[in-house]
């Protein structure tokens, strides 16, 4: 009898060791998804216990759950940790005791063989989202140097435009101030409307390259925001918007330039109603968000399709039909944020609507 109890000892030494090989096998694919992972990890746990047929394996992940648990009061449990802070747990369970006869439903060997499945899981874990975190910076370093070098290209175009636009306007508003002649007077005056426009553009371009000289002061951000709001109102009323407001009381004061943000805000305001053609609601939300204040606009129009949501901040891209945008708005609100050390994002749902967030830094002076 000890010959054949040392067998079995033996028997389930190895089937431990094999299952063990087998976990690290699948828990080195580095460029799988992880829950690709986890699923092939609940097909290989089983093997290493003395019933692995009739175990279950669960394992809880955050809010996620991969596996299934049968009965909890039959089950042996080991916590995962990732950077050391608990995440979840892994679970072997067995829907009954009766599969055991006489002998224990658990080894004493199992427990320590889930907390190794455990660690090695949890380590696991960690890597991939170490993977994902590094894949991530990378992606912003390489758009930000894009927009870098984009924003630099900007700058001299719009010092290049600058000079020529201003004298067609000058020299235009000259000779219609010494014209008579009716025809004559309004062609010179398309062409002072048309060179207003190309200034807007260079004005455009300079915030989206951050040369436009800000000059911040402390303000109170839901009195500003009610003073841009005041200057869009005939709009509104025109295109049948209302405007829903939901300001947050006593917020902190921010550090703004006034002009700045009052094209951030108006901005997203224009592109909200462009949004809604045939009108609907704004709503206009403000609250504090541990170190920022946080501004939200949100619409009620058709929404922005995922792939067009990823891009929306790029300069020149525009949903809109040719002629009828430059595709610098967001652009100017990205540079403009970004100036003021703040942030801008972005959620919508095709056929609901599009929230904008915009946040300043609290002033602490």
């Amino acid at each position: 009898m000890p010959q054949l109890e040392n067998e079995r000892k033996l028997a389930e030494r190895v089937k431990e060791l094999d299952c063990l090989y087998a976990l690290a096998k699948v828990t080195q694919a580095y460029e799988r998804p992880l829950p690709e992972i986890l699923e092939d990890a609940l097909k290989v746990v089983p093997t290493g216990w003395q019933f692995p047929d009739a175990a279950h394996v669960l394992v809880q992940l955050d809010d996620r759950e991969h596996g299934s648990l049968t009965n909890d009061e039959y089950a042996i449990h080991a916590a995962l940790k990732v950077d050391h802070l608990p995440r979840g747990r892994i679970v072997v369970s067995y829907p009954d005791a009766g599969i055991a006869g006489d002998e224990p439903l658990f080894l004493p060997e199992e427990q320590q063989l889930l907390d190794k499945i455990a660690a090695d899981l949890s380590t696991a874990i960690e890597r991939h989202e170490r993977r994902q975190q590094q894949e991530m910076l990378e992606l912003r370093m390489r758009s930000n140097d894009r927009l870098t070098i984009l924003a630099e290209i900007t700058a001299g175009i719009a010092h290049e435009m600058n000079t020529p636009l201003g004298n067609v306007l000058g020299y235009a508003e000259l000779l219609k101030k010494n014209e008579t002649g009716p025809a004559r007077r309004s062609d010179l005056q398309r062409i002072i409307d048309s060179a207003l426009i190309g200034r807007e553009i260079v004005k455009k371009l300079m915030y989206f390259s951050c040369e436009m000289p800000a000059h911040f002061q402390l303000a109170d951000a839901n009195k500003a925001l009610r003073d841009v709001l005041h200057l869009l109102e005939h709009r509104l009323e025109q295109q049948n918007v209302s405007v829903s407001w939901h300001l947050g009381t006593d917020l902190p004061t921010v550090r703004v330039d006034q002009v700045q943000f009052a094209q951030v805000v108006s901005n997203l305001v224009l592109n909200a109603m462009a949004a809604m053609p045939k009108g609907g609601t704004i709503t206009i939300a403000s609250r504090i968000h541990d170190d920022w204040v946080a501004i939200a606009i949100t619409d009620t129009g058709s929404g922005i399709a995922p792939a067009d949501l990823k891009k929306i901040f790029q300069p020149f891209f525009t949903t809109k039909p040719t002629g009828e945008g430059t595709g610098l708005g967001l652009s100017v609100v990205h540079g403009i944020m970004k100036g003021h050390r703040g942030q801008v994002s972005a959620a919508s749902t095709l056929g609901a609507g599009t929230t904008f967030t915009i946040l300043f830094p609290v002033s602490s002076s």
